[in-house]
């Protein structure tokens, strides 16, 4: 295929091995002692047999099912991917930080590698994409699933949304759903549509292949989408695209008290963006309190993570969570931890002084100051905000996966909203339907 042209297909991606990494779930409920230890870094290197540099040739090598090109979906599906624009730098920062993990971990397993590619579809390889009905991160997981399969969703943090939490539980189930059904493609149609709808899809039609099945849809397009975009990927150009590393991009440690990321890439002369990009399940900008806490940190920064450690204050307790009583101001929150109104309002997000009965805020309580930065704001927002519903008007330029990303929800929630295929191309002045967080 000519470069040019595998151009257009990977718009199909924004539409639509590396090293060993310490898999412990990254919010563990152990108690600990008020001191915090200096971690050991998890190692990087694998004694698995040698993988080739570059991921998109690890996807190849390991795609397994029939793509069943001579069906009319997956040939529709196909034909939108080539007729695309070619935005793919609108993934290439989530894909690089995110996809090599995701495709190892498929490969550890020995599960079909087009199951890697789920992400892609699901959320744009974009950790805080959210939808209408509750489902989060990289996989889309909603809160239920997620916690059937181990993921901790708490105020702290939220698992769904951690690359290697959320990889761990959406394997376990696919893995579980093929069990259940014995046929891939029933699985990840299951995985999207649901279960019992597959299910009694079968009940109708004993004999049927998934193609000929009755479900939603979402769901008919979905599957195709996945085996088009494995097919394009197998026959295309590797060269053409972004070429990604299968090295790790990040490595992991567990820290032994609470630390505040802004303080800690402070000391460290590193970017606080990156370490939040790559700590996305924290709700808060630090890490839960009296607990062990696996920290994501950049390869690059392994240095400059130990020297901040071993420089970091020794007084850990850094954040309190605070339930508001009835008949609580923020001005007397503020006296009782001996900060402001001012203060709080910053950290939480507030616009004035308005607080009611209930509401959760986050509090500063050491007197050693954090890094004086701006707060994350997609940081600010717990797993029980509330959303709101807006119309937006399609600009020149726009693409379902920019308005995703600018407005931190998924590509298929969009879609779903509106009734629209996810590979759609839109006009300017179109309007579409958006539920976005009422705090984000």
């Amino acid at each position: 295929m000519p470069t040019a042209r595998w151009w257009l297909v990977v718009w199909a991606i924004t539409v639509a091995g590396c090293g060993s990494i310490a898999r412990e779930p990254a919010h563990q409920t152990v108690p600990l002692d008020t001191v915090m230890s200096v971690p050991e870094l998890a190692p990087v290197v694998t004694e698995r047999e040698p993988v080739p540099a570059n991921v998109w040739t690890v996807l190849r090598d390991g795609f397994v099912l029939d793509h069943a090109t001579d069906e009319p979906a997956v040939a529709r599906a196909m034909n939108i991917y080539l007729a695309g624009s070619p935005v793919f730098p609108d993934i290439e920062s989530q894909a690089r930080r995110y996809l090599a993990y995701v495709v190892d971990e498929v490969r550890r397993r020995q599960l079909p590698m087009e199951l890697a590619l789920l992400p892609i579809i699901e959320s744009t390889m974009n950790p805080y994409a959210s939808s209408h009905s509750g489902a989060s991160g990289l996989w889309q997981l909603i809160p239920s699933t997620a916690k059937q399969y181990g993921v901790t969703i708490d105020w702290w943090y939220d698992g769904r949304r951690d690359p290697i939490d959320s990889t761990d539980a959406a394997l376990d189930y696919l893995t579980y759903l093929h069990e259940e059904f014995g046929d891939w493609l029933l699985a990840i149609a299951a995985y999207n549509g649901g279960e019992g709808r597959v299910k009694r899809a079968l009940a109708a039609a004993p004999d049927a292949d998934f193609f000929a099945l009755s479900l939603p849809v979402e769901t008919k397009r979905y599957v195709p989408k996945v085996l088009a975009l494995a097919h394009l990927i197998a026959e295309g150009d590797t060269q053409a695209l972004p070429e990604i590393d299968t090295a790790p991009p990040f490595f992991s440690t567990t820290v032994n008290g609470q630390v505040d990321l802004a303080i800690l890439a402070d000391l460290g002369s590193m970017s606080i963006d990156e370490m939040f990009r790559f700590n996305p399940g924290l709700n808060r900008r630090a890490t839960p309190p009296d607990v062990p806490y696996r920290l994501l940190i950049p390869s690059s920064d392994r240095d400059a993570f130990e020297s901040a450690l071993s420089q970091y204050p020794k007084d850990r307790v850094l954040w309190k969570r605070h339930e508001v009583k009835r008949g609580e101001t923020l001005v007397k929150i503020a006296n009782e931890y001996r900060t402001t109104a001012i203060a709080i309002r910053t950290t939480n997000g507030l616009t004035n002084n308005m607080i009611h009965p209930g509401q959760s805020l986050l509090i500063q309580v050491s007197k050693i100051q954090s890094a004086t930065l701006p707060p994350n704001p997609i940081l600010a927002v717990s797993h029980k905000s509330s959303t709101h519903r807006l119309t937006y008007t399609v600009r020149r330029g726009d693409s379902l996966s920019r308005i995703a990303d600018r407005f931190n929800v998924s590509v298929s929630a969009i879609a779903d909203w509106n009734d629209v295929d996810p590979t759609d191309v839109l006009k300017p002045g179109q309007r579409l339907v958006l539920h976005v967080s009422a705090t984000g």
